[in-house]
């Protein structure tokens, strides 16, 4: 019987993940303390690393806020690309949040705020990432006021309604508490669509 072969050691592959893990965890610490808060010097010695270790994954602060941001637009997009059945833009548009609820409770990734803490290059990416995504829904929504499922009104203020739900999950949400991701996803799409259905 042939040994099962060991993968080859990849030191790039084991650095992203490690930098991945570090950015996570720094996320965290800004939603708990606050971005101004949360030292770097606190974070490593939450992640057993000294602070030249953590400064090995990152330059500083404003690079964990930043990374933290497209880490979070990242996996938003890629929910955005999947296919959300339902049998009206309202029925998608619930899908669609479930997702992100369930995104953001089961893989630790963070929507921020702070974005005024960001330099000016990196600020003009973040809105025009966080930009592209509201447009998005923007359009769904537009499209279920259309097919007459999403009630009349501004349809960027309906966006920011439910959008703005998910910034605050993320400041009392506790993966070890008595909620469930899945429990509260559902809860705040039945919320969702009270507020906006026809």
């Amino acid at each position: 019987m042939q040994a099962a072969q060991k993968e080859p050691f990849d030191r790039e592959k084991q650095f992203t993940a490690k930098r991945r893990a570090v950015i996570l965890a720094a996320g965290q610490a800004f939603r708990r303390q606050g971005y101004h808060n949360a030292s770097m010097t606190k974070i490593a010695a939450n992640l057993g690393l000294t602070k030249a270790a953590l400064y090995y994954y990152v330059c500083n602060k404003e690079e964990v806020l930043y990374e933290c941001h497209l880490m979070a637009y990242d996996a938003m997009d890629e929910i955005l690309k999947a296919k959300h059945d339902g049998a009206n833009a309202l029925g998608k548009l619930e899908a669609l949040y479930v997702d992100f609820v369930t995104m953001l409770t089961a893989t630790g990734v963070s929507l921020l705020t702070d974005v005024n803490s960001l330099g000016e290059e990196n600020k003009a990416e973040v809105l025009a990432r966080r930009g592209k995504i509201e447009r998005k829904i923007i359009r769904l929504v537009k499209e279920g006021q259309k097919d007459g499922s999403i009630r009349a009104g501004d349809a960027r203020l309906h966006v920011f309604f439910f959008m703005g739900a998910l910034n605050w999950l993320n400041a009392w949400y506790d993966a070890l508490g008595r909620l469930k991701g899945e429990d509260i996803a559902a809860h705040f799409a039945l919320q969702m669509r009270a507020g906006i259905k026809a």
